[in-house]
């Protein structure tokens, strides 16, 4: 899947964006699911380092089956014009998933959620105005602020009361995990323009999983690391996680050219509250959260507004 050259979004007429918009909300639904499933993995085997593993090692198994089979060797061969540093997307990759495994059995999926949003707003505020994406430097514009302070404004009302039994060092670290979200999503989006959205993801998972394996390496010589069971075959939901990220990379490295980072982040993040919503149903969803998820849609649509 390939988009059209297009100039950039402030100066484009909104209806282009609708369908990479749509696919990022789609997208941003799946991470809330896959934030569950990875922190269900790890509490079900007492240690979050191993369960993102496990995560990103199934995505990789996944994502090398589709390479063999699909990309040509000349799409190879332009992945050595791709600058060194573009091809580390995979190291925010690992953070997220190795933060939602460790934070969402703690504060829940929803204020997980509302602490990525926080970083990944500053993170994509930075990322576009340096010009990182491969969309090229996008002006903070008023829409852009306008759609940020409705995002703090939506954490804030879905935070207000998880915050004060959460711990600060956890959160600060969810944050953290946002923000590099961001330079994920602008780096995959290079590797894509050069070669295609299979090998892009390919690179990430390879990233990521070489990261991940090389903290569980150094635990395991530090502390060690001691499992419970693994879940069976009749909890293989759980092994999932790996798959769905997969493809909320693919279609961020996709649509990142059309949206820039700060307005795919708001449309992943609109997505990512409404799948909270939904994955937390069992355990019920306060009313504020519904309200953040209302502010943090219409966040997206202001932030695509032209300026005057």
């Amino acid at each position: 899947m390939s988009l059209p050259d297009a100039p950039l979004v402030e100066t484009e007429a909104p209806h282009p964006t609708a369908l990479p918009l749509a696919a990022a909300v789609v997208s941003g639904a799946f991470v809330a699911l896959q934030q569950r499933i990875n922190g269900d993995l790890g509490t079900a085997l007492g240690e979050p380092l191993v369960a993102a593993v496990v995560s990103f090692g199934t995505g990789l198994v996944l994502m090398t089956a589709l390479v063999l089979r699909r990309a040509p060797t000349t799409i190879w061969g332009r992945l050595k014009d791709v600058p060194w540093w573009s091809r580390l997307g995979g190291l925010g990759g690992a953070t997220l998933v190795f933060v939602g495994a460790t934070a969402a059995p703690r504060i829940g999926v929803a204020l997980l959620t509302v602490g990525l949003v926080g970083g990944s707003v500053l993170g994509a505020l930075m990322v576009d105005r340096a010009g990182l994406a491969p969309g090229g430097h996008r002006p903070i514009t008023l829409p852009r602020i306008a759609g940020v302070v409705l995002c703090l404004v939506a954490i804030g009302i879905s935070s207000a009361e998880g915050a004060r039994s959460a711990s600060p060092w956890l959160l600060a670290l969810v944050v953290v995990a946002g923000v590099l979200i961001c330079f994920q999503q602008a780096f995959n989006g290079h590797v894509r323009q050069a070669t295609d959205a299979t090998v892009a993801t390919f690179v990430n998972f390879v990233v990521g999983t070489a990261a991940l394996l090389l903290g569980m390496g150094l635990r395991a010589a530090l502390t060690g690391i001691e499992l419970d069971s693994w879940p069976g075959l009749d909890h293989w939901y759980l092994y999932v996680g790996g798959p769905i990220g997969a493809a909320f990379v693919a279609v961020a490295s996709v649509v990142v050219r059309r949206l820039g980072v700060l307005r795919l982040g708001l449309a992943v993040t609109a997505g990512q509250i409404l799948g909270s919503i939904l994955v937390d149903l069992d355990r019920g969803v306060p009313a504020a959260t519904v309200v953040a998820a209302v502010l943090t849609m219409l966040a997206v649509v202001v932030s695509g507004w032209k300026s005057r």
